[in-house]
């Protein structure tokens, strides 16, 4: 089985000097042109060599059951990353239980994990030691965002938290008026933190731009995301970087263009984001931006594009704040994240400072983690209200009754509202499943036993060096209304299924 190692951002010293390589690779490519069909020839005895290998090896997880075999190719990963593949996830926690046995590239055998207990032991136990990213994740946010928490490997990690803690402490979040992630690295795991001042005046603008468009019409069909899109990056650039986007005030840039569609652009890769740190890797650093301005692939171009168009709209923000910074001490100085971030930064030890790569690289994240995310799960929310009119009448009520002009600590104390948040991310996670690999051989027990294809029960799992875990969310736990919207659950005691399976969200239990 092939090995895999997780990407770190500190690479080994390469065998050759720069010159050899830039040697080798034109070589390589001089051959290539030269006699195509015989390179062609050879690549494809190679996979046929490798697939044939999976094929024919014994099974790692024999008594495991899982699905038909998938593509020859791609196995199961078409259908595991397809955006309109949902029920096939449902159809895995359905039919086979809480751990089942799926295909990845060339028939590679790897886990797709909803049991809590498992859960628990990868996501809160040892998630650095045993347990990583795969090499895909951190090769493309380092790509796409530069070496910020995302991309880092997890002593580069660490050093990166200790300088941002400070700046998303919970008190600077509430005098800051910031909506935002409570850890940007582990994106699914977030709170939702509503303030008032900045808050207040971009709601409002949003409701009048949605009145706007509704004009003197009794009904309209609307684009909702894409006002909930515009509020949360108005919110986060105001509150967070310093900067307005002018969105709600019609502006269109081409930075806003660009980053609507990076996440579409980047599903589409699908399972070939797998191939991402091999060309991540490829040492001259300048070889692999090359390779995808030049790609035969329209969503790899169109997302070199975002990636430079996002670059230079950073640079143009990091210059802002440090004028502002320069201009303004004392009871003046500018109060956003990314102002915080540097006065904390130059205040630093020289050996702690973060460089501009990284701070870039933290813009970057906060821009995606703090606007694609929130603005999906809101847009969501409302979703979910236009469809349970006696649920939105009780939330409207409640808000009715609340002060109109409310603190931070009222906001969050209005409980149908925080039940509401909290049973929608529950049911409906803005990210739908997550994927680690093992770094050891691992025995992991489960909460929930499933039945083996012998017929007997499996209560733990012996997880073998180099696994892929699909992670989905689980349903198992919240009983036989789990696929119901309820948000009543939220206002009386949990059952002891749900507190015994220690489930790792920090918010709603996801």
């Amino acid at each position: 089985m092939t090995r895999k190692f997780p990407i770190e951002m500190s690479l080994p010293h390469p065998m050759f000097g720069p010159n050899q390589l830039n040697s080798l690779f034109y070589a390589i490519a001089e051959y290539i042109r030269t006699d195509p069909f015989k390179c062609l020839a050879v690549l494809v005895l190679l996979l046929i060599g490798y697939t044939f290998r999976r094929f024919v090896t014994p099974s790692v997880y024999p008594n495991i059951d899982g699905p038909a075999r998938g593509h020859i190719i791609f196995g199961h990963l078409l259908k595991l990353f397809s955006p309109s593949e949902v029920e096939f996830h449902e159809e895995l926690q359905e039919t086979y239980g809480s751990v089942t046995k799926v295909q990845g590239f060339f028939g590679k055998e790897n886990l797709y994990v909803s049991d809590p207990r498992f859960l628990h032991e990868i996501v809160v136990k040892e998630p650095d030691a045993a347990f990583t990213h795969p090499s895909y994740f951190h090769a493309i946010n380092a790509a796409s965002f530069g070496p910020g928490l995302g991309a880092c490997g997890r002593e580069e990690h660490r050093a990166q938290r200790k300088m941002l803690n400070p700046v998303f402490g919970t008190q600077h979040i509430k005098s800051c008026a910031f909506h935002s992630l409570r850890s940007i690295y582990e994106l699914m795991h977030y709170r939702l933190i509503l303030v008032v001042p900045v808050f207040h005046e971009i709601a409002q603008k949003m409701k009048d731009a949605i009145s706007n468009e509704m004009g003197e019409a009794q009904t309209k069909e609307l684009d909702l995301l894409r006002w909930c899109s515009a509020a949360a990056l108005e919110m986060l650039g105001r509150a967070g970087l310093g900067h307005s986007f002018g969105v709600l005030d019609g502006t269109e840039s081409v930075y806003i263009r660009a980053i609507k569609t990076f996440l579409p652009e980047v599903m589409r890769l699908g399972p070939l984001m797998g191939v991402f740190p091999f060309i991540y890797r490829i040492t001259p650093t300048w070889i692999g931006p090359k390779l995808a301005k030049w790609s035969p692939a329209a969503n790899v171009r169109n997302i070199k594009k975002i990636i430079d168009i996002q670059e230079k709209q950073a640079q143009t923000i990091l210059a802002e704040r440090r004028a502002a910074l320069r201009d303004h001490q004392g009871a003046d100085e500018p109060r956003d994240l990314m102002s915080v971030l540097l006065r904390t930064n130059m205040e630093a030890n020289e050996e702690d400072r973060l460089s501009d790569a990284e701070i870039l690289g933290q813009m970057n994240t906060l821009v995606f983690a703090g606007h694609e995310l929130p603005s999906s799960a809101i847009a969501r929310i409302i979703h979910i209200l236009s469809q349970n009119p006696s649920i939105q009448d009780r939330l409207r009520a409640e808000i009715t009754e609340a002060p109109e002009s409310m603190t931070y600590e009222e906001v969050n104390s209005l409980p149908y509202l925080d039940a509401i948040c909290r049973e929608a991310l529950r049911l409906f996670p803005p990210t739908t499943f997550m994927e680690r690999e093992t770094n050891e051989d691992r025995t992991i027990p489960l909460r929930y036993p499933v039945k083996g294809k012998d017929g007997k029960e499996i209560r733990e799992i012996r997880v073998r060096k180099a696994a892929d875990l699909p992670a989905p969310p689980y349903r198992e736990t919240w009983g036989k209304d789990a696929n119901e919207f309820r948000p009543e659950r939220w206002l009386q005691d949990l059952p002891n299924s749900v507190i015994d399976a220690k489930l790792p969200g920090v918010y709603s239990s996801t």
